[in-house]
């Protein structure tokens, strides 16, 4: 008997198998690939955290083959201190190496509330980080199926890294900010917050206003993450891998065989 998918994706992370797509059935809407998602989040032996936003932009939509942002959960389990080592045994592909804005969110975000935007989801946020997001999937095939059984899988999400917290108000113009990937301490990429849905707060407005539509409350506390700035890079063991974010600071960690 084929078991429900939300188990089978729970089993990959435990046992750190690779589920074969064709072995699956596909969610047939979106909406039905998240709820997979919340199924998921019940199997899984970690709490959650936080969630993580991704195909923010027009390029990570036409990789992932969608028209929307979508969105993944973050569990203690995957939150990595900075400067810290992990190792690539952790995940089920060499993952990507995307820098990021996160959040942290200041009061409980409960549903039922009004439509938010990037001016009112700025008066959630208590901490600005800048922050490493590791992203693969738990399938053969990695990004390369459904968009639906990415969604349900998670949303790509492996790992995160944040740096320190800062006050919202020493960034003015967070989409003018400027993040910096780099290498064995070498810049390899740069981009701004425009990047990302051409505001981050966009990116925490767009997740809430999901969380409300699906009856989910996002507990003070939490942390978001709002998707790649600098685009999706390739990992191997070996490397020091770092986000700068200028008067942010930095999130950085040794990724090792």
């Amino acid at each position: 008997m084929n078991l429900p998918l939300p188990v089978v994706l729970a089993h990959a992370r435990l046992a750190m198998d690779t589920v074969n797509f064709s072995d699956v059935e596909v969610p047939a809407s979106a909406s039905v690939a998240y709820d997979a998602q919340e199924q998921l989040i019940g199997l899984v032996d970690s709490t959650l955290v936080g969630w993580k936003v991704g195909a923010t932009s027009p390029a990570s939509q036409a990789k992932l083959g969608v028209k929307a942002p979508i969105c993944g959960p973050v569990f203690q389990r995957t939150l990595v201190e900075s400067e810290t080592d992990i190792a690539l045994s952790n995940f089920h592909h060499q993952p990507g190496l995307e820098s990021e804005f996160a959040f942290t969110i200041e009061v409980t975000i409960r549903p039922g509330g009004a439509t938010m935007n990037a001016k009112t989801a700025r008066e959630i946020v208590s901490t600005i980080h800048p922050a490493i997001e590791l992203v693969c999937s738990r399938f053969d095939r990695n990004f390369e199926v459904d968009p639906a059984l990415l969604v349900a899988d998670g949303a790509l999400h492996a790992a995160l890294v944040l740096g320190p917290g800062t006050d919202p108000n020493k960034v003015e113009n967070l989409s003018a900010h400027q993040l910096r990937t780099l290498v064995n301490n070498e810049e390899i990429a740069i981009g701004k917050g425009s990047e990302v849905l051409g505001d981050p707060y966009e990116s925490l407005a767009w997740l809430c206003n999901h969380l409300n539509r699906r009856k989910l409350t996002l507990p003070a506390g939490s942390i978001v993450t709002t998707g790649a700035v600098t685009g999706l890079h390739p990992t191997n063991a070996g490397r020091l891998l770092t986000t700068h974010g200028g008067v942010l600071g930095s999130a950085s960690l040794n990724l090792v065989g």
